[in-house]
C-alpha cells in the first residue's frame, strides 16, 4: 500500500506518522523543502501538487490512495476533481469541508440539526469568546470580559479581513471526537481530552477520558491539568457520540470529521467541526485504543461504508509538544511543532514510548512530541513528566513554569 499525502505540516505529519503503523509506503507532496513530515516519509516530492497536472498524475497513479493534508481550498477543490477522474480514491470530502472550514456555517449547521452548543452572542452575556469565522484552531481566538474588549477584539479581526464570530465562553473539560461515515452512515471513535496553552493553543492530548462516579467530576488542575480517569459526569461520552454522529449524518459525510466540545455539567457543547484528518487526537487514539485513524479512512472509501470498531480503551496515553529554547525548555501549544525541522521518529525518547522531534544534543533551540502510555492516565502523566525533566537536565535548561489557559484555570465542573 503507498499513500501520497499532499501537506507536510501538522496534518500531514499525523497522516505519514500513522500510515506508516500501517505498514504503508508513503510519499510527502509538499511546496516546501524541509516540512516537518518530509523526516518521517519514504519519499518527498517539492513541488506545488496543483501546477503541474502532467508530474501530479505521474504521482497519484503511482499510489493506491491520496489523502490531502492541507487546507488550501483551492487545492483541495482541484484534488477533488482530478484525483477520482484518475482513478484513485481521493481520502477526503471536500464539500463537508466547504461547511466546516467556516465558522458561521457550521453554526448554522449546528442550529439546523439542533445540536448543543455555546449560545450566540448577545444572548450569551459576557464573558464571550472571540474567533474567526475561517481560521485554523487557536489562531485568533481571545475570551472578552466587556464590551470594551469586545470592540477591540472585533476590530483586529476586521482588520485582519476575518467576520467574526461570537459566542458563549463555556468553562469546562475540553474534549474530541473523530467520526468516520459513508454517505452519512457514522461510526464514532474514541474520545480524547485536550488541554491548552495559555494562548488557547492545544498542548496536550489524553485518552482514554472517563466518566465520573460518586464523587463527581474532577476539577482543572494546575497547567490546566485534568483528572481525565473522571473528568466528566456519566452520560456526557454517549451524549457527543449522538451529536457527532447526527452532525455526521446532517452532513452527508464520507469520509472523516472530527468535533470538539468543551462540557458544562452534563451536556457537550459543539465548538467547531474539521471535516479533516485532524493533528494530534488520532495519533492518541492509536496509542490508547489500538484504532489507527488512516488505515479505517481507507478501508471505508474501499468498502463504502464505515468499518465496526472496538473503540475500548488498552491503555492510557499522554501526547505532549515541549520546546527548547534560550535557555528554557517548555510545554508549549502545538503551533511550535509547524516550523520544525524535518521530524525524526525516536523510539524510548528519554523514558517515554516515542518522539517527534528535531532535538540534537546541545542544540539552541528544537522541539519534540512526546509520547507515553502507562496502565491510567496518571502513569503515563507520570512519564511525560519525568521525561520533560530529564531533558531539562540532561541539556542543562531551567524549566519554564507550566500554565494552562484562562478557560482551564478558572474551570470547575459541576
Amino acid at each position: 500500500m503507498r499513500l501520497l499525502v499532499v501537506g507536510g505540516k501538522l496534518q500531514g505529519t499525523e497522516a505519514v506518522y500513522l500510515a506508516a503503523k500501517a505498514g504503508w509506503e508513503t510519499v510527502l507532496v509538499d511546496r516546501h523543502e524541509a516540512p516537518p513530515a518530509a523526516g518521517l516519509a519514504d519519499r518527498h516530492v517539492v513541488t506545488d501538487i496543483v501546477a503541474d497536472e502532467t508530474l501530479a498524475k505521474t504521482l497519484v497513479a503511482a499510489c493506491d490512495a491520496v489523502l490531502p493534508a492541507c487546507e488550501d481550498l483551492a487545492t483541495l477543490e482541484w484534488l477533488a476533481e482530478h484525483v477520482p477522474a484518475w482513478g484513485v480514491p481521493l481520502l477526503f470530502d471536500v464539500g463537508a469541508y466547504r461547511v466546516s472550514e467556516s465558522k458561521l456555517a457550521s453554526q448554522r449547521l449546528f442550529e439546523e440539526l439542533d445540536v448543543p452548543r455555546p449560545a450566540p452572542w448577545p444572548a450569551c452575556g459576557f464573558p464571550a469568546v472571540v474567533k474567526p469565522d475561517s481560521a485554523s484552531g487557536s489562531e485568533g481566538v481571545v475570551v472578552v470580559a466587556d464590551e470594551a474588549e469586545l470592540a477591540v477584539a472585533l476590530a483586529r479581526l476586521a482588520a485582519a479581513g476575518h467576520l467574526p464570530v461570537v459566542e458563549e465562553y463555556v468553562a469546562g473539560p475540553s474534549l474530541s471526537l473523530e467520526v468516520l461515515a459513508w454517505e452519512g452512515r457514522a461510526v464514532p471513535l474514541q474520545v480524547t481530552g485536550l488541554e491548552f496553552d495559555a494562548a488557547y493553543d492545544c498542548k496536550r492530548v489524553v485518552a482514554p477520558v472517563g466518566e465520573a462516579a460518586a464523587g463527581g467530576p474532577a476539577a482543572a488542575g494546575p497547567g490546566g491539568s485534568c483528572a481525565w480517569d473522571r473528568a466528566v459526569a456519566p452520560g456526557t461520552l454517549a451524549a457527543l457520540g449522538a451529536a457527532a454522529s447526527r452532525l455526521a449524518e446532517g452532513l452527508g459525510l464520507s469520509g472523516l470529521m472530527d468535533v470538539e466540545v468543551m462540557v458544562r455539567g452534563r451536556e457537550p457543547k459543539v465548538l467547531e467541526i474539521d471535516a479533516r484528518l485532524p493533528s494530534q487526537t488520532p495519533t492518541a487514539v492509536y496509542w490508547s485504543s489500538g484504532l489507527n485513524i488512516v488505515e479505517l479512512l481507507h478501508e471505508t472509501a474501499r468498502c463504502g461504508a464505515p468499518p465496526r470498531v472496538d473503540r475500548a480503551p488498552r491503555r492510557a496515553c499522554m501526547y505532549q509538544h515541549v520546546r527548547a529554547y534560550d535557555g528554557l525548555l517548555e510545554v508549549a501549544g502545538e503551533h511550535v511543532m509547524g516550523s520544525a525541522a524535518p521530524l525524526q521518529l525516536v523510539d524510548d525518547f528519554f523514558g517515554v514510548d516515542e518522539a517527534l522531534t528535531d532535538y540534537r544534543r546541545g542544540a539552541h533551540a528544537w522541539v519534540a512530541t512526546l509520547i507515553a502510555t502507562g496502565a491510567d492516565v496518571a502513569e503515563a502523566r507520570a512519564r511525560v513528566d519525568e521525561a520533560v525533566r530529564e531533558l531539562a537536565r540532561s541539556e542543562s535548561l531551567d524549566l519554564a513554569p507550566e500554565a494552562g489557559s484562562p478557560a482551564e484555570a478558572e474551570a470547575t465542573i459541576s
